[in-house]
């Protein structure tokens, strides 16, 4: 039988990432709708959804071999399996082509406020550049009122 090491079993999962040649993405048209579906992708286990979600100015880096970037979707899923998400607000971020989405994640009655950081892109436009692992930590503790925290 032959053995599989977590690099290997990384790489299976995500070979359906790639989108299908003949398969068109739709574009998020606002930060906030880029944010939103990328964290629902995660919720999901959309990894492809994600990839296609997440980027920088230059486009999308679902298109780029970059084997953290593999690496970086699957840790970001495994944080925020199963959450809910609604952004708050957008406002202008240190670039034009930026927004800072205020977001709000919530796994029952957990809830974290987040800034994400969507960048424009000419190619694929918004995507999310930047989403703050340890800020959403706290939405998979136990917390007050969910069954699970004793007081």
């Amino acid at each position: 039988m032959r053995k599989f090491n977590v690099s290997t079993a990384l790489l299976l999962g995500l070979i359906g990432m790639a989108p299908a040649a003949h398969a068109q993405s739709v574009k998020a048209t606002t930060a906030s709708q880029a944010v939103e579906e990328y964290i629902r992708a995660a919720a999901d286990s959309n990894l492809t959804r994600m990839g296609e979600l997440f980027g920088t100015d230059k486009g999308t880096m679902i298109r780029q071999k970059d084997a953290s970037v593999d690496k970086r979707l699957v840790i970001t899923q495994a944080y925020l399996s199963g959450v809910n998400v609604r952004a708050l607000s957008e406002v202008d971020g240190a670039k034009s082509n930026e927004r800072m989405v205020t977001t709000e994640i919530a796994r029952g009655n957990c809830k974290v406020i987040v800034a994400v950081t969507a960048v424009l892109s000419e190619k694929d436009g918004w995507l999310v550049r930047n989403l703050n692992l340890d800020a959403v930590r706290e939405v998979n503790t136990p917390c007050s009122g969910s069954g699970n925290f004793e007081e």
